[in-house]
């Protein structure tokens, strides 16, 4: 009777997995890109494991409040107060051109770069800090695409387990350094403005545009911080577990994949715990008692570091006519007012410098988002079945919003060709044409119809990574790719040449 007793008291013993001890990499380089990362830590931790999330404060005014769960570490990296938001966003402005192969814009993305080589360099250099990570001893390290110095410090505290992250699409140094090439043929650049389908000419530009970003990863960035840690990161890089990336396959261009790519797209829209408009908010907005009109509001946010109120003034006219084109649309626009604002609106139009964005998405009058095409806004918009008009500024924006545009959930605005009859013809598209909310409410429907859910998946991804075994067996099954070295270098030599030459010879 004891034997049984004790049997049977075993066997209702829940049988807890071991539990790890986590490491995130976050620089502070834009709020979505945090929350990217943190609802990460969030899931991680539901599963028992023990979570630190490193702060490395590029940008000193983007922080994580209110967190219990998980503990976070705050770094200051030697960048001063609003360097960040200054380099990004100014000379030239979101609302001028944007291409990579913008001299300007290739200067500002260096400039950005230096900034994250120079964080790399104040942690680096920090033993202190570098020795007190290492004495929590962590089994995985997690790092997003953008910055290679979570590698180096991972390698330097002892972390020979990682995995590899994308808040955005796939990046193209991420595929190529887990042995999938991309071709440039029929795969935009992130940050390309092309669709799938391109002319030999977008192709040609697609392929120097790849060429440009990758230089600013593969020499400058990693380049740099590999010197800083004496270690080549783009080899360590390499032996990364898994990648786990912020989209689905059947909401992006179709492209090579590898069995060490999870798709986790949308894990940040959290559809179910949406909350409904406090008081606070209604007060906050006041002009917000519109919303009951039955014919709808539509929001107009360009992003938490693009501020509305440094258009051109005739850009913003050209909005704020448009709108005015809409009389029963009340027009919520985020607005940073400033002492020198004149801008006059519209009755339809409520300026405030915050929308609680998610909550308005939720409630049943709202109708569409005029927005700067964030991978985090067209993924919330779309699963909460409501089609958007896009006007792309920056980076993966133009990317983004061709792929929404080409699954028939949003119409895009052109900001170098922006006039009032092209944005009242987007705005009366969306309110009258059904076919994008049926789209919208189709990969609604899409995202949620999952084999496994994405918090299991990501779990099961960290303990794959933190099995010393798996490295092996993982290279065993990558691509076996040839090397496009030369073939890389071709692509910028000949079309020099070719240039030089003409110029000489005309």
């Amino acid at each position: 009777m004891e034997l049984y007793f004790l049997i049977s008291l075993f066997l209702s013993i829940p049988i807890t997995s071991h539990s790890l001890n986590i490491l995130f990499y976050v620089p502070t380089l834009s709020h979505s890109h945090i929350s990217f990362n943190t609802k990460l830590a969030e899931v991680l931790t539901s599963y028992g494991h023990s979570v630190t999330v490193l702060l490395a404060q590029v940008d000193e005014t983007l922080l994580i409040e209110n967190v219990t769960d998980y503990a976070v570490l705050r770094k200051k990296v030697g960048v001063p107060r609003g360097h960040l938001r200054q380099v990004l966003w100014s000379n030239p402005g979101p609302y001028e051109d944007s291409s990579p192969l913008n001299p300007h814009i290739f200067y500002k993305l260096l400039k950005v770069s230096r900034t994250f080589v120079t964080a790399c360099e104040n942690i680096a250099f920090d033993s202190l800090f570098l020795d007190s990570l290492k004495e929590q001893r962590f089994d995985v390290g997690l790092v997003e695409q953008y910055d290679s110095c979570g590698f180096g410090i991972f390698k330097a505290i002892g972390i020979d387990s990682t995995v590899w992250l994308s808040a955005t699409a796939i990046y193209r140094p991420q595929a190529e350094a887990l042995g999938v090439y991309l071709p440039y043929s029929y795969v935009p650049e992130l940050f390309a403005h092309f669709s799938d389908k391109m002319s030999f000419l977008q192709k040609v530009i697609n392929v120097l545009i790849g060429q440009a970003t990758s230089f600013v990863l593969d020499v400058f960035v990693q380049g740099f911080q590999s010197r800083i840690f004496n270690q080549d990161l783009a080899s360590i890089s390499k032996e990364t577990s898994s990648l786990m990336i912020n989209s689905v396959p059947f909401f992006d261009y179709s492209m090579p994949s590898s069995h060490q790519f999870s798709n986790i797209g949308g894990i940040t829209v959290d559809k179910k715990g949406t909350k409904k408009l406090d008081p606070v908010g209604l007060l906050l907005l006041g002009g917000l008692k519109k919303l009951i009109f039955k014919n709808g509001f539509v929001l107009v946010s360009f992003g938490g570091i693009a501020r509305t109120i440094d258009m051109t003034s005739s850009m913003q006219q050209i909005f704020f006519d448009s709108f005015s084109k809409f009389p029963h649309i009340t027009f919520i626009v985020k607005y940073e007012f400033t002492s020198n604002s004149t801008a006059t609106m519209p009755d339809n139009v409520i300026l405030t410098p915050w929308i609680p964005q998610l909550p308005l998405m939720a409630h049943k009058n709202y109708k569409t988002i005029i927005t700067h095409g964030g991978w985090s806004s067209i993924l919330e918009t779309t699963m909460h079945s409501k089609p958007m008009i896009l006007m792309p500024l920056f980076a993966d924006h133009a990317k983004n919003s061709k792929v929404a545009e080409s699954k028939g959930v949003a119409v895009l605005l052109d900001k170098m060709r922006l006039s009032q009859r092209r944005v009242v013809h987007a705005i009366n598209t969306i309110l009258t044409n059904p076919r994008y909310t049926q789209n919208c409410e189709k990969f609604s429907r899409m995202f949620s119809d999952t084999p496994i859910p994405h918090e299991d998946l990501i779990e099961w991804r960290i303990r794959q990574a933190a099995k010393p075994s798996r490295k092996a067996f993982a290279r065993h099954l990558r691509p076996k790719e040839p090397d496009f070295s030369l073939l890389k270098i071709s692509f910028i030599l000949v079309p020099a040449f070719l240039v030089f030459f003409t110029k000489r010879f005309r």
